[in-house]
């Protein structure tokens, strides 16, 4: 400022333009030096989102991989089961159906006396209902 003073305001004027060109120099490489840092930045960013999508991807193709394989372990079990139950259940209902035809008389009984029990659980639980 004593700069200007001695030599004049006409040098002072001159040296304002200067000053203000510098200035918007240096601001200009801020901006560009932040901008060059966000851009980089935002790649990281885009980058790192890409392999955690990717590491999610793999993961959920594994998970359904897993699943399809136990899928198809439950599935071949309850079969297996289902068969095994079915030949079980034709095994009894071929030995009920012996032991009508050599018992015929018995078997009446029995029929009646299950009839009878089942009658009776049945009006029981009306009575429970109602009461």
């Amino acid at each position: 400022m004593a700069d200007t003073i001695e030599n004049g305001p006409a040098e002072g004027a001159e040296s304002a333009p200067e000053g203000e060109a510098e200035g918007v120099v240096s601001a200009r490489d801020r901006f560009q030096r932040l901008s060059s840092e966000v851009q980089s930045r935002y790649q990281r960013v885009s980058e790192d989102v890409k392999r955690g999508a990717e590491r999610a991807s793999k993961e959920i193709r594994r998970g359904t991989e897993r699943a399809r394989e136990r899928y198809g372990e439950v599935a071949d079990s309850a079969r297996e089961r289902y068969s095994q139950v079915r030949e079980r259940t034709g095994d009894l209902s071929r030995d009920i159906a012996h032991y009508v035809r050599d018992n015929p008389g018995r078997s009446v009984l029995i029929a009646a006396g299950v009839g009878f029990l089942v009658g009776l659980l049945v009006r029981a639980g009306r009575r429970d209902d109602e009461g």
